[in-house]
């Protein structure tokens, strides 16, 4: 198997891994444990072994020849296991490949996360209709009101995935300080009706990092003027190109705002994180 066609493997994982195991590549720190190429199905499973982790990455288009496949997953894997202590290990999975995803929990990996990559593929920008709300930044009196604002709207979110509910109360600082270098670039902007929160957004790089909306305006349309208002920013104020995001697979609603607002899924992840 070519090295153009493990990377674009990996890239069904996601672009960030297609990215980390591309640098590996040349830093030589990438073994393949496991390669199938056949008319059948195509699919690799190899481990980034680096200083301070060690991150396997298991992407097979289909379940074709799976029991050999997990056979060799488990071997390999418990291999690296009984001899790696000092080190953080990861595995990260084509999101489609169930049967794989079901052995490593097996193996004591705990799920981190399950979703996906999305990309804006609109041959036009978004129109932005007309709403009865102020655009602002974020300024340190408004931290509190932030913070309701994306606990609350992450709230189910966190309680489906079993993730703390008040993660933005607990860290309120750091958010806060996150907050502040975002708004000196210009990239998280917030929303207001009669001096009350709505919604915000914010971006890095070529990725939005949030979109939320408080639920009591929820399904009202404020989350697709909010996306559009992102989107425009990034592209015309910030010349960004490929805009994307990552959505939790629980996240079903938000899926279909993005799908429906036209971004189309380029990859589906499944990350873990071993013996925690």
């Amino acid at each position: 198997m070519s090295y153009e066609e493990i990377l674009k493997l990996i890239g069904n994982i996601s672009p960030h891994a297609k990215d980390y195991v591309q640098k590996s590549f040349e830093n030589k720190r990438i073994e393949i444990l496991y390669s199938l190429f056949t008319e059948e199905n195509k699919g690799v499973f190899i481990i980034v072994d680096n200083d301070d982790c060690c991150i396997f990455y298991a992407s097979f288009l289909n379940e074709k020849n799976i029991e050999d496949i997990l056979r060799a997953i488990n071997d390999n894997t418990k291999e690296y296991i009984s001899r790696i202590s000092s080190k953080e290990l990861c595995f990260n999975i084509y999101g489609k490949n169930q049967k794989i995803i079901d052995l490593v929990s097996k193996l004591g990996f705990r799920s981190d996360m399950e979703g996906y990559h999305l990309e804006y593929t609109g041959r036009e920008l978004p129109q932005i209709k007309k709403a009865n709300l102020i655009e602002k930044g974020f300024e340190q009196d408004m931290l509190e009101e932030f913070i309701d604002l994306f606990d609350s709207s992450y709230f189910q979110l966190n309680i489906d995935n079993e993730w703390k509910v008040n993660g933005y109360a607990v860290n309120k600082n750091k958010f806060c300080q996150k907050l502040n270098d975002l708004n000196k670039l210009s990239q998280v902007r917030s929303f207001w009706l009669n001096n009350e929160l709505v919604g915000a957004y914010s971006f890095e790089q070529n990725y939005i990092t949030d979109i939320v909306v408080k639920p009591i305006f929820q399904n009202k349309g404020y989350g697709s003027y909010i996306l559009a208002h992102c989107i425009r920013n990034m592209s015309v104020d910030k010349s960004i190109k490929n805009i994307r995001l990552r959505v939790a697979k629980s996240n079903t609603g938000a899926k279909k705002l993005y799908e429906r607002n036209d971004f189309i899924e380029i990859a589906c992840f499944a990350e873990h994180t071993y013996g925690k």
